[in-house]
Parts: C-alpha cells; sequence; structure tokens
C-alpha cells in the first residue's frame, strides 16, 4: 500500500509537470537538475523527442506571418522534420514551400543535442523568438532577412560586414570571401545572388586528439544584395577547421579548410 501511494504520487507529480510544460512534456523529468540556470538542461540531456516540438515554431510563423507562402529549406520538408509539420491542419501545412530560387523566410535552430554547448552563443542570425522551457532554450526562430528585424539590429549587421571586410581572407570557396574577425568566423559573398542562403552553412572542428570533429550548422542574412555569415569560434584548441556550404539531398556544394 504504501510503496502504491508513493508510486501514485510520483506519478501524479509528473502529469502535473507535463500539463505546465505543453506541448514540451516530453522533457525534463529529472527534478534533481538545476532548472533555474540558463541552458543547463539542454546541455545535460537531449531535449529532441522525433523534432515533434517543431509544431510550436510552425504555429508561430503562420501567426506571425500574413495568409501567403512561408519558404522554408528544404530539410523541414524531409524525414523526421517532417512530422512536427504533419501535426498542423492541411491548411496550414500547404502555407509551407520549399522555392530554391529564393532565400529561406526564416530558419529553425533546434537544441536538441549536448553537443552544442561546445560554441558559445551569438545572435547571428537575428533571433526573431526564443521558446523556453524553465529557463532554458529549446527552439529559435531567426531570419535571413534584415527587413523584418529592428533597424538598430540590421545597423549591427551591417556594421559586422564593415569590420569583417576589412581585413584579409583566410580562405576563398563557392564564391564566398571567408574571414576572420576577432573570435569569429565571418563569410561574405558581395555579389549574392536570390536562393544562395537556402543552403545551410556547415562548421567542422576537429580537436587536436583524434580523428572526430564537431559539426554545426551556421545561417547567413543577406542586405543591399550582400550575403553575410558569421559563427563563433570556441576558446579551446582546434588542429583543423573546415567551413562548407550544402543542401539536403544534394551533397555538398562547397567545402575549404579555414587557416587560423
Amino acid at each position: 500500500g504504501a510503496a502504491g501511494a508513493l508510486t501514485a504520487a510520483g506519478l501524479g507529480v509528473a502529469a502535473l509537470e507535463m500539463a505546465q510544460i505543453h506541448p514540451n512534456q516530453h522533457l525534463y523529468f529529472n527534478f534533481l537538475a538545476d532548472r533555474k540556470t540558463p541552458e543547463r538542461l539542454w546541455i545535460r540531456y537531449i531535449t529532441g523527442y522525433y523534432f515533434t516540438e517543431l509544431r510550436q515554431s510552425y504555429e508561430y510563423l503562420l501567426r506571425q506571418t500574413p495568409a501567403t507562402a512561408i519558404n522554408m529549406e528544404k530539410k523541414y520538408h524531409t524525414s523526421i522534420l517532417y512530422l512536427g509539420k504533419m501535426i498542423l491542419p492541411a491548411a496550414d501545412r500547404r502555407r509551407f514551400i520549399y522555392d530554391p530560387s529564393r532565400d529561406p523566410d526564416f530558419y529553425l535552430d533546434i537544441k536538441e543535442n549536448a553537443t552544442q554547448r561546445d560554441l558559445p552563443e551569438d545572435p547571428f542570425p537575428p533571433v526573431l523568438h526564443r521558446f523556453k522551457v524553465y529557463n532554458n532554450t529549446v527552439l529559435i526562430v531567426s531570419t535571413p532577412d534584415l527587413s523584418r528585424v529592428d533597424p538598430a539590429v540590421a545597423d549591427a549587421y551591417r556594421a559586422l560586414h564593415g569590420a569583417a571586410t576589412a581585413g584579409e581572407p583566410v580562405a576563398r570557396a563557392g564564391g564566398y570571401e571567408v574571414r576572420r574577425h576577432g573570435q569569429r568566423l565571418v563569410w561574405v559573398k558581395e555579389a549574392c545572388e536570390p536562393g544562395a542562403l537556402m543552403r545551410e552553412f556547415l562548421l567542422k572542428l576537429y580537436p587536436p586528439q583524434g580523428r572526430d570533429y564537431i559539426e554545426f550548422e551556421a545561417y547567413g542574412v543577406r542586405f543591399d544584395g550582400k550575403c553575410l555569415g558569421a559563427m563563433r569560434l570556441p576558446d579551446f584548441a582546434l588542429a583543423r577547421v573546415r567551413l562548407g556550404q550544402r543542401t539536403l539531398g544534394e551533397g555538398m556544394v562547397w567545402e575549404t579548410d579555414i587557416h587560423l
């Protein structure tokens, strides 16, 4: 009887928590974890479950945009990333399209695994909204279109472009110049055609020991006919850095070594 009562109490507490954090009820059931410190939970635990949490970002985009088509990267129309959209009503699903001839309207970033702690947070591209559970980010909605953000924010990105292009490039590939600006890698294309940002950038970091690497996706912004991307480098030592641009199902568009 005592064991049954304790079990029922534990299930009741879990059910209450699931109701409180809906639609993220599949996350965080360790009551011993530090919930108040930002970003502690996703550093320690896998937070994604077949990417069903994407539904809330789709619903946010539907609310924030007029009743027009929303262009998304190809990966959000394929594989398990498609499941988050399949939960939506059919009329809403049809508003999300893939048109490679123009840039995506928005980017979605899922904080799904512990390796993301190895790179510091960087406000690039401009963040429109963060979805949080217990003060921990699980989803980020950002945009490559600076016309959607505050003018002061857009000016900051233009200033980064000016500062980054003042120095010598560390690599060239795919029509981009890759430059080092402080603790950032910055890639710039001065004459940037529509659709160039549909392919996300890929950063591979190789630690000094071993042959494994840590892989990250990075995104760019467009303004004044230019494309600009950036990502902060970690503080730990690196034996090798590779930067490329790819799209799911079409292979690597370009990839090159960065000499830091």
